[in-house]
């Protein structure tokens, strides 16, 4: 769609008459007398947080393209493809708004207001600064006696969507249908949609496959999950690791892999040790269909072969098959990604060091890991735990820091940074109010709405 002619005065937009306007947006969309929308009926229904799910019927099939904008907001736009009856999700609202919206090529439209923030989120703050590459950031965030679950904000640190969990908000995914999968400590994994509905479920398994840390989707369209394996070894209760799929369409749930057919507690123990073996805390799935699991008390990363038979290679740490200099091997790390054959990207908390935290790639070059880049803040940021590290398809690298000041020897503060490749920062979020922000998501849509661009913006 083409621009849209928005005239900015001091901040504030002079807006074109509305029928002015839907003429204009008629012609920007190409529509004809053959596949323009005839609108019969129009309904805005309230469906979840923050979407309205408008429903139209018209009198012949055709396309929909629906435009809605507050006044101090971005200008959006939603499309469903051609039929006799759509339903569109208007998505991305800021709460206590009041919104217009336009059925592109006709006279139909109107209003609806949007409800407040809950009292426990509205708490929590997000001040944004800069311009990010992807317009959303969905973080995790966990409050003893707040709000706890999954916050989506917008470039200027609004909120525009939000899912509560039950206990911590241990990793996230999205299908390719658009829903979302969230771990949910003490719920399982809980697949939910742009509307805020549930539509599968795996509970929760304390006993004998507790799920945590890190789900992610596959190319089959299933899950894959982190999950304690528990046995006994000379008389004690040891955690070893397994990575289970769940498919929610067969209500299926596999083990893949275990820990205990490929490493040994007596051989493979690293520098923290006690009922759990190894803390597992992050999957990724690599460019070959390897599988790439992120070992916290080895100070490790492995790489599982395609088909789950043996371990490719071990990254840094524990006998490894790969070794990482002594001045740069990580420690405590999260999310790590081969983003490329070979080249790794992780948050590394430095949590044997304890001085400052970083963002850093390495290169694996036969036998041994080089750094190609980091990057840490100023002043210094150290977080003993949780944090994340996402390379975007531009080069630039989303970095989260999710531990707040003084929580278990941290610096804080909790924070968010998009960095170029030559360390330069266009975007930062701080968050307040908040005990740990366990990772920061890059998100380019929702529901599948889009901004609108604007002439000479």
């Amino acid at each position: 769609m083409s621009a849209v002619p928005v005239v900015y005065h001091r901040g504030r937009r002079a807006r074109l008459p509305a029928l002015a306007l839907l003429s204009l947006l008629a012609a920007c969309a190409g529509l004809t007398d053959a596949d323009a929308p005839v609108v019969a009926s129009l309904v805005v229904a309230e469906s979840g947080p923050h979407v309205r799910a408008l429903r139209i019927a018209l009198e012949r099939p055709a396309p929909v393209t629906v435009v809605y904008r507050t006044d101090d907001g971005p200008e959006l736009e939603a499309a469903s493809p051609r039929a006799l009856t759509h339903r569109v999700s208007l998505a991305r609202l800021q709460a206590g708004r009041t919104y217009s919206y336009e059925v592109v090529g006709t006279h139909h439209g109107g209003t609806f207001d949007t409800e407040d923030l809950p009292p426990d989120l509205a708490r929590i703050g997000f001040g944004a600064t800069g311009a990010p590459t992807a317009p959303l950031a969905l973080v995790h965030v966990f409050q003893r006696d707040g709000f706890t679950g999954y916050v989506v904000v917008d470039a200027v640190g609004e909120v525009v969507w939000h899912w509560r969990t039950q206990d911590f908000p241990f990793g996230m995914t999205r299908r390719e249908n658009g829903n979302f999968v969230f771990m949910d400590k003490g719920r399982g994994l809980v697949e939910v949609t742009p509307l805020g509905g549930v539509v599968s479920q795996l509970a929760q398994d304390t006993v004998s496959r507790e799920m945590h840390h890190d789900v992610i989707a596959t190319a089959a369209n299933t899950v894959l999950f982190i999950a304690f394996d528990t046995r006994e070894v000379a008389g004690a209760r040891t955690k070893g690791e397994a990575v289970w799929e769940w498919s929610p369409e067969a209500d299926q749930v596999t083990k893949r892999w275990s820990s205990w057919d490929h490493m040994s507690v007596a051989d493979d123990r690293g520098p923290r040790f006690g009922v759990e073996w190894m803390h597992a805390n992050a999957l990724a799935i690599g460019p070959r269909g390897n599988v790439l699991l992120s070992v916290h008390y080895w100070n490790q990363i492995v790489s599982i072969a395609p088909g789950w038979r043996n371990v490719e290679w071990r990254l840094g740490g524990v006998n490894a098959t790969i070794a990482v200099p002594e001045g740069e091997q990580f420690s405590g790390q999260h999310t790590a990604r081969e983003i490329a054959p070979g080249r790794v990207v992780l948050f590394d908390n430095r949590l044997e060091r304890r001085d400052y935290s970083r963002a850093v790639e390495f290169e694996i070059v036969g036998d041994r890991a080089e750094r190609r880049w980091e990057w840490s803040a100023t002043p210094l940021n150290f977080a003993s735990a949780v944090s994340s590290a996402r390379r975007l398809p531009n080069g630039n690298t989303l970095i989260g820091f999710g531990m707040s000041e003084g929580t278990a020897g941290s610096t804080g503060p909790i924070e968010v940074f998009e960095v170029t490749p030559d360390g330069s920062v266009v975007w930062h979020l701080a968050v307040t109010n908040v005990l740990v922000m366990y990772r920061a998501e890059p998100l380019w849509t929702i529901a599948g709405e889009t901004s609108v661009a604007r002439a000479g913006r």
